[in-house]
Formats: structure tokens, C-alpha cells, sequence
């Protein structure tokens, strides 16, 4: 997970111990980058996969055996760092010469490391291994962000460039660098071509032995149509970049240039409130944009460093599991070097395990359907989310920001306290769906 544009390193293994092998199942449940305790039946590690670990797919596989059924997720920890850089997909000249300059056509280099992919799942299988879903973190890529000017430059140069202008209107690649029209097609299609490769050297690979598996990649989401959410710094982008089976958008209760933009008739900021109202448009974008399940990233409290962050955090689980999400992929890295600060503890993930104890008792073994509650604006003073219980009844959760007094939900004028509170459980009586709004 970078930080910063930095990948933070310095984990091993995370270790399943025998103590997995009681806990029950749940419906919500989170997998973890880090190892967490046997008291957080919620949680469940990763298990990581570097890549000297390809030649000793026993050695992964004894690390899954007291993982529960269902519950097994690979993490292959920077498991595509030759994709770029294969020199059967890097640029070349006009003269037909190998260039240093990543490129577009990535299927040769993808092909490549789905081999081993391929004989490294065949003989994890084989040795008893089991697999429910695959985790990416890949963030490399070929957008205007992440390429130089003389690599755009290498790009239209290369003979191959013909055909792709035609896909993408245009033959100067250097207005990929400014904002317009040709930049949202190139980064569109930069990042469909990076998506497709992963797809064909790890999903194609892992479902040849594991049919039923399921993956996600750190950012993969489809943001199409017309009613986009921007990113973090504001920018309206068109994505279509999914791996595997879901999307897995970070939600981490930041914004970044976002914060200092004029929407909803003000500046909008960059308090918790702000930072999860605009997480759930985006949450409710991705959805709209594919069918395809939403396996957020979600962080631990301390990462955001804004006010309220603990109380808030619990709004962002609560959230999103009403709004459809079931599954999660924690970040919660340890740290590797003396007096780092910032970092996740154990209380971190007591409070991530609790949250979501909450939900397992509130909904439990079968939630029903989601509820919609309507879309989030900017200037929207609440965050509503309902969905159905396993008992029939309709549970909402109501967010607020800091200072408000109290909600009223209709029909039957029922008034609500929040004094003291940024978020309430309602309980609808019956399947008669509520509607709310703040009371000054």
C-alpha cells in the first residue's frame, strides 16, 4: 500500500496460527495486511507471497492450513514488478531497437509471468493449498502521471503507435500532459491495457486451478457514465481498471487538493465529515459504474490524522457495510524501524474487530438487500444508509457532524438525540422505510 508514492516494505509473512481454526463464521469480516490476534475473530490474515516464495508453493500453502474455510487470500507482494520493464513489450524505435520506456502493449511480459504464476498454483494446489481470493497491490502504470515526457515521446514513436492513435483520436502524445480530452483517454486506456495484463498473468492463472477464486488490485474500480465522483485532488477521470472479481477502492478518510475546491457552494475542506461524505459519493459512483462487488482498502484510525478520526472511522465501516460492502482489506502495517510513529497497533485492530462485531450482531448471518437512500451531495448535512437484517427489519445508520443536536425521522416525526454523537442506529418498524433530516 503506498504512502505518499512510497511502498511501505518491511513486512513478513503473516503467520496463521492454530487458533483460526474456532473462529465462526461471519458475514462481515476484514483480511489483514499485517497478522492480527486470535481474540479478533473478525480478522484475518494475508498471506504473503513474495517472489522467492514461487519456487516453494508447500511452504505457502502450510501457512494457510488453519486459516478457516472461506477464508484463505494470497497477498502477492509486489508480484508484477517485471510487467513494465519486460523487453518484449517495451517501446521500441522506428528501426525496430529495444528502448528502456515502458509501453502499452504489455500482453507478451503479462504471458511471461503468468507461466510462473500458473506452475506456482498448480503445485500450491497440489500441496494441499486452498485459495479464496487473490490480493494485488500493484500502483504502477503508464498514465500521464506515471510516465516522463520523453517515455510519451518513446510511446508515439514506436511502430505499433498507428494503430493505437486511431483507438485514441489523437497522434501527439504530449497533450497527455495537459488537462483535456486527450489525457482522460490515455489514462483511460492506460489503465484498461495495465488491468488486462494483471488479469492475464494472475487471475487467468489463479482460476485455472481455483475456478471459484475470487481477486481484487489496490485502486481497481470502473468510474464510467455521467455521474462520476473526482479523485482526491478533484480530477474527473474515466477508470475501467478492474482486477479480477472486484472492485477495491481505499477508502482512508483523506482529501487531498479536493479539500480546497469550491463544491456545494463552499469551500469544501477537509474535516472527517467532509472526507466521508465524499468517500461515499465515490463509493456510490464505483457501484454505479459495475456491478462488479466493491472490497474496499480501508486504513486504521491514527492514518488520517484528523479530528475525530476514531469516531468517524467507525462511521466508514458502518457505512459501507450498509451500503452493500461485506468484505474488507485492512491495512494496518507495523512498524519496522525504532520510534516510527503513525503506524497501527493491536488496539487499531481491536477497534476494526469490534465494528464489525457490531454489524455480524445487528444483521446477522443473512443481510438482506440494500437500501437506496438517496444520492450524496456535497452540501448533504447527513449520511444516511439502510439494509435489510437477517430478522426482516430495515436498520439505518445515520451520520452527522460534529455539533449536531439531534435527526428526525419520518414518517411519525420521531425524534432522535445526537447530542454527544456522529452516528445513530434506527431501527424502521416493519419493512416501512424512513427518511431523515436535521434538526436544528
Amino acid at each position: 500500500m503506498s504512502v505518499g508514492g512510497c511502498a511501505v516494505m518491511g513486512h513478513t509473512h503473516a503467520v496463521a496460527t492454530g487458533q483460526q481454526r474456532t473462529k465462526p463464521q461471519r458475514v462481515f469480516w476484514a483480511w489483514c495486511w499485517s497478522a492480527p490476534a486470535a481474540s479478533d475473530h473478525n480478522l484475518y490474515p494475508m498471506i504473503w507471497v513474495h517472489h522467492a516464495d514461487y519456487a516453494t508453493p508447500a511452504k505457502i500453502a502450510a501457512e494457510t492450513r488453519a486459516i478457516p474455510a472461506g477464508k484463505v487470500a494470497l497477498f502477492f507482494w509486489n508480484g508484477a514488478a517485471s510487467l513494465l520493464s519486460s523487453r518484449v513489450d517495451t517501446c521500441r524505435t522506428a528501426h525496430g531497437r529495444i528502448t528502456a520506456f515502458p509501453g502499452p502493449w504489455l500482453l507478451g511480459g503479462a504471458d511471461e509471468l503468468g507461466g510462473r504464476l500458473d506452475r506456482f498454483f498448480r503445485r500450491y494446489k497440489a500441496a494441499g493449498g486452498r485459495l479464496n481470493y487473490v490480493v494485488l497491490d500493484y500502483e504502477a502504470g503508464i498514465t500521464c502521471w506515471q510516465i516522463s515526457s520523453a517515455g510519451a515521446r518513446a510511446i508515439q514513436a514506436d511502430p505499433r503507435f498507428t494503430v493505437l492513435a486511431r483507438r485514441l483520436g489523437f497522434t501527439n502524445m504530449q497533450l497527455i500532459f495537459h488537462a483535456g480530452v486527450a489525457r482522460r483517454m490515455w489514462n483511460l486506456l492506460a489503465g484498461r491495457r495495465v488491468a488486462t495484463a494483471l488479469n492475464r498473468a494472475f487471475y487467468r492463472s489463479a482460476r485455472a486451478s481455483f475456478p471459484q477464486v475470487q481477486a481484487s488490485n489496490f485502486g481497481g474500480v470502473a468510474m464510467l457514465g455521467l455521474r462520476m465522483a473526482p479523485d482526491v485532488n478533484g480530477h474527473y477521470q474515466l477508470e475501467d481498471c478492474i482486477f479480477g472479481s472486484g472492485q477495491s477502492p481505499a477508502f482512508y478518510g483523506t482529501v487531498g487538493g479536493l479539500a480546497h475546491e469550491i463544491k456545494g457552494g463552499h469551500v469544501y475542506g477537509g474535516s472527517s465529515f467532509a472526507a466521508l461524505r465524499y468517500e461515499m459519493m465515490y463509493l456510490r459512483a464505483t457501484m454505479r459504474s459495475s456491478c462488479k462487488p466493491v472490497v474496499p482498502w480501508i486504513g486504521y484510525p491514527e492514518f488520517a490524522h484528523t479530528a475525530y478520526a476514531q469516531a468517524y472511522y467507525r462511521e466508514l465501516i458502518y457505512q459501507l457495510a450498509l451500503r452493500g460492502v461485506d468484505r474488507f482489506l485492512y491495512w494496518n502495517p507495523r512498524a519496522w524501524r525504532k520510534n516510527q510513529k503513525y503506524m497501527s497497533t493491536g488496539r487499531d485492530d481491536r477497534l476494526l474487530n469490534h465494528c464489525l462485531t457490531v454489524l455480524n450482531n445487528q444483521f446477522g448471518q443473512v443481510p438482506g438487500r440494500v437500501l437506496d437512500t438517496g444520492e450524496v451531495q456535497w452540501n448533504s448535512p447527513l449520511l444516511v444508509a439502510g439494509r435489510v437484517t437477517s430478522a426482516g427489519y430495515i436498520l439505518y445508520r445515520v451520520t452527522v457532524p460534529p455539533g449536531t443536536q439531534g435527526i428526525v425521522a419520518e414518517p411519525g416525526d420521531r425524534q432522535i438525540s445526537t447530542r454527544g454523537r456522529v452516528g445513530v442506529w434506527v431501527k424502521s418498524a416493519g419493512s416501512q422505510p424512513l427518511t431523515f433530516t436535521a434538526r436544528p
